[in-house]
């Protein structure tokens, strides 16, 4: 197999990828903190507890039961004039319950803010598909923004967070909060106590907290809570009463005070918790009971809605006075939070809506449905609407929805979200929709699910071939080929590569099936095939820009290089993309593509790889979340590195990918990823002359491929044998693993993998004696070099070696390779700079240096603090800041960077 890449997107698959904003998709009224009252209870002590809380603490917590005020008492404060500090607000939903969609919302939350991007927020989002590296990533790449705050004071308020229980989802917003620069804090509502790290934050003095006895009202604040609400004089012992009833909690309050007649009935006075609504929904009901029928049937469907305004309501009743029925709730002081008093836009509070939806089903059984089937056709918020067309079973639109919902979701890495919808379709629907199917092999795919996203993509090939929608089943099979190529099944890929070839298929999905056809071409053992596919992709280009994607989605991969004929096209297809990136956003692949070094090094241009190089790791850093592009970058970098006789950081440089393909992301496929990474660990021991490392690799390599692994996994294995033998002086098993490693690379040649199998021959017989023989061997090498203009063979060649077979070229001969000995001679001068051989101390300021100095010497942050005079905070800073750039989880990893570099503690 060959890595793969994250694939286009459904909708907009084969067209040019701009960059939507990456909250595009959420409600807006998420950003908006409720409007408070003119008739609103002052709660000066509190507000005052809390900005005392909310200076000194990173983290402040409001935490207690449903119905106790907490967000209207964020809302005062973020309403509080002439507050020094300036605050965002989100409130969760149940759409935010995992990593990528909660991210995407703390992206929106900051969208006002002035903040330096370091990447495109939908480019960071894209690469949040779980809470490992991609998370880290991104959470790195928002923290960096955050640095760039210029105010005094800026506060997070996430209100809501009992909603949030994906375990990556929390390990997320640990990670941020962890991180952010002493200048912003998180306010966090919640019912029940987070799975956060507050132990630790409690420990440290981090975490600020007002609980449930905090926010009882005391009976000075009933008294005036009573008086807002009931027009009648309010005596001392109604309040006494109503406070003991509910102990001071402020939604059984409301709810007393709005019906006066409830106050001498006898009730409860066990205490109010979020287990036990009883008693709220025993109020509720007398409450409901006092509205004109009219209201009360409105608040009842209306019920429904996450939010009820004019629209929305309209669409649900199909009343006309929906403003003045607003208006009358407003006025009623019922159960609910103001978010625009102008539109206007309420919020029921979520005791009262449960209880409002739960009344409408037991009154109007099967009423619910049709609600929601009109308020689906009528919200513009798409994932809002696939909501309620899933809650109305209506499971056409639903699926019709989910479908144009999918690409600006799978572009930001939502893909849970969307196998979320999938699971609350019927389980018939989910087998036997093509549609369907194809979405569940796309979300299979970007989470490098390989082998999983083979069974829904065969559906919904099956399913487009009993309908007839050939441009669906030309799309899913482009898909599909490529899971088939990773996963090695090549005759499967070749059948449906010929029924592709029967379809007609628009200029975009042409071009992207030129990319299969050159990787087939690779993996059958065609390599004189490759460059015309890659040609093709060229001449398509050149008509329309825009065919270049998805069509070089693993072109940038570099496997290509170094075949008959490829570098001409190759180097065509990187200057495409690079005149398309400067003209408008485009796909990160494409991108990728236009960054890429790899055309001047196999062209032996060492300047202009080095300066390609350092920009490539520029444009990297940008997307940290994207494995395939740091397997890439790795290799090349380590290739650079070994060229220079920087033996020991090339072979660093390779184990990165080691910890890479490690991760979970790669699931089952792993061990293939890992020998695909052993052979071009095994070109760098070979550039070394490292006999003993190439011993140590030899095991790993020596089992049967497996199905999922290419044919030219035996030629690398070949050749690593023949060349340890070849460096032990075992000349006569050297002849025989050569000489099949040189047999099998007639047909499956990936010089980029391994080095060139011919050359290692000439040298063996040279240690033979014989140098008219090796002559011949290595005069095809360079007589190819010169008509492919490219030298990536000769470079992933020892260094002394190789002078000794440029010795054998004929004195009569050599004019006619002045051009590659004169490009072999000015490449290996002068080291490479700090970015492009990857060292991340260039990312480091000089103070973060000392800072991570003293983290080596075993410092705590208030020892480095003493140390170098810096506050506390800023020491916070600094140490955040060095994991991010490191991408280090702990300071223990930062440390042990730092010993590998600097050699040894502070």
């Amino acid at each position: 197999m060959l890595q793969q890449n994250r694939p286009p997107s459904p909708a907009k698959a084969f067209e040019s990828v701009g960059t939507a904003p990456a909250w595009s998709s959420v409600a807006l009224t998420k950003f908006r903190a409720p409007q408070l009252r003119a008739s609103i209870v002052p709660r000066l002590p509190l507000l005052q507890r809390l900005q005392a809380l909310t200076t000194l603490c990173r983290v402040t917590l409001v935490c207690a039961p449903a119905g106790f005020g907490k967000s209207t008492l964020l809302a005062q404060f973020a309403a509080q004039p002439g507050q020094a500090v300036e605050t965002v607000w989100l409130s969760l939903d149940e759409d935010d319950n995992d990593p990528n969609r909660l991210f995407v919302s703390l992206l929106g939350v900051l969208r006002k803010i002035p903040l330096e991007w370091p990447a495109d927020p939908q480019m960071l989002a894209s690469q949040v598909d779980s809470g490992g590296p991609g998370a880290r990533a991104a959470v790195a790449g928002l923290i960096n923004a955050l640095c760039s705050y210029r105010g005094e004071r800026l506060l997070l308020i996430i209100d809501d967070l009992h909603r949030i229980n994906d375990e990556g989802a929390l390990r997320l917003l640990d990670a941020m909060i962890d991180r952010l620069p002493p200048e912003v804090g998180v306010v966090i509502g919640a019912r029940v106590e987070p799975e956060l790290s507050l132990p630790r934050w409690r420990a440290h003095g981090e975490l600020g907290e007002l609980l449930a006895a905090d926010l009882q009202f005391n009976e000075t604040e009933a008294f005036a809570f009573a008086g807002a609400r009931l027009a009648d004089t309010v005596s001392p012992e109604l309040v006494q009463q109503a406070l003991a009833r509910t102990q001071g909690w402020v939604a059984g309050l409301q709810l007393l005070f709005g019906s006066a007649n409830m106050i001498a009935r006898p009730g409860s006075e066990a205490p109010i918790g979020d287990a036990d609504r009883h008693l709220f929904d025993y109020f509720a009901a007398e409450v409901l009971a006092e509205l004109p029928p009219d209201l009360r049937d409105f608040v009842l469907q209306c019920s429904i809605l996450p939010e009820l305004d004019p629209a929305r309501c309209a669409a649900v009743t199909g009343r006309s006075d929906m403003r003045q029925a607003l208006v009358e709730l407003y006025r009623r002081n019922l159960f609910l939070t103001v978010l625009d008093e102008k539109t206007p836009v309420l919020r029921l509070h979520d005791l009262f809506r449960d209880y409002l939806q739960n009344e409408l089903a037991r009154c109007s059984p099967g009423l619910t449905e049709e609600l929601h089937a009109k308020a689906a056709a009528a919200e513009p918020v798409s994932p809002r609407a696939v909501m309620h067309w899933l809650k109305a079973r209506c499971w056409e639109e639903a699926v019709a929805l989910i479908q144009r919902c999918a690409e600006p979701l799978l572009a930001e890495g939502g893909f849970a979200l969307i196998e979320r919808w999938i699971q609350q379709l019927p389980e018939e629907m989910q087998q036997q929709r093509p549609e369907v199917a194809y979405l569940q092999g796309m979300c299979r795919w970007v989470q490098y699910d390989f082998i999983g996203m083979r069974e829904p993509l065969e559906r919904a090939c099956a399913g487009y071939r009993l309908r007839g929608d050939t441009g669906s089943l030309a799309r899913t099979l482009f898909t599909l080929t490529r899971s088939l190529q990773s996963t090695g099944d090549l005759a499967s890929c070749a059948a449906l590569l010929q029924e592709a070839e029967s379809l007609e298929l628009d200029p975009h999905l042409r071009a992207a099936f030129y990319s299969v056809r050159a990787c087939q071409a690779l993996a059958d053992g065609r390599p004189d095939d490759v460059a015309p596919a890659l040609q093709a992709m060229v001449d398509a280009a050149e008509l329309d820009i825009t065919t270049l994607y998805p069509a070089v989605s693993d072109v940038f991969n570099g496997f290509f290089y170094g075949l008959p004929g490829a570098q001409a096209p190759l180097q065509r297809l990187h200057e495409l993309c690079v005149a398309w990136s400067k003209r408008q956003p485009v796909h990160w692949q494409v991108e990728a593509m236009a960054h890429t070094a790899l055309p001047y090094f196999w062209h032996g241009d060492r300047q202009a790889t080095a300066a390609a190089l350092e920009g490539q790791w520029r444009f990297h850093e940008r997307m940290a979340g994207l494995p395939a592009l740091w397997l890439n970058l790795h290799r090349l970098t380590s290739w650079m590195l070994a060229t220079g006789g920087e033996f020991e950081q090339a072979i660093t440089m390779h184990r990165r990918n080691f910890q890479i393909v490690d991760s979970p992301a790669f699931g089952t496929l792993a061990a293939s990823w890992r020998r695909q990474l052993i052979l071009y660990l095994a070109c760098v021991y070979w550039m070394a002359q490292d006999v003993q490392g190439l011993a140590q690799l030899l095991p790993i390599l020596k089992p049967a491929r497996r199905p999922e692994e290419w044919p030219v996994l035996d030629v690398g294995r070949a050749l690593a044998e023949g060349r340890h033998a070849l460096l032990a002086g075992q000349l006569i098993e050297a002849e025989s693993a050569l000489s099949r490693a040189q047999e099998l690379y007639r047909s499956w040649r990936i010089p980029s993998y391994m080095g060139n199998p011919r050359i290692s021959l000439a040298l063996l017989r040279l240690a033979q004696g014989d140098r008219y023989a090796a002559w011949a061997e290595f005069k095809p090498v360079l007589d190819e070099a010169l008509n492919e203009d490219c030298i990536g063979d000769l470079l992933l060649e020892p260094r002394e070696p190789l002078a000794r077979l440029l010795g054998l070229i004929p004195s009569a001969e050599r004019k006619g390779y002045d051009a590659i000995l004169a490009r072999l001679a000015t490449w290996r001068t002068a080291p490479l700079s700090p970015v492009a051989s990857g060292d991340n101390s260039h990312r480091l300021s000089e103070r973060e240096l000392e800072v991570l100095q003293r983290i080596a010497g075993g410092d705590s942050n208030k020892q480095i603090a003493r140390t170098l005079e810096l506050s506390p905070h800023t020491v916070k800073r600094h140490v955040a800041n060095i994991l991010a750039k490191l991408d280090a989880a702990t300071r223990r990893q930062a440390a042990a960077w730092w010993r590998e570099h600097y050699g040894g503690a502070g």
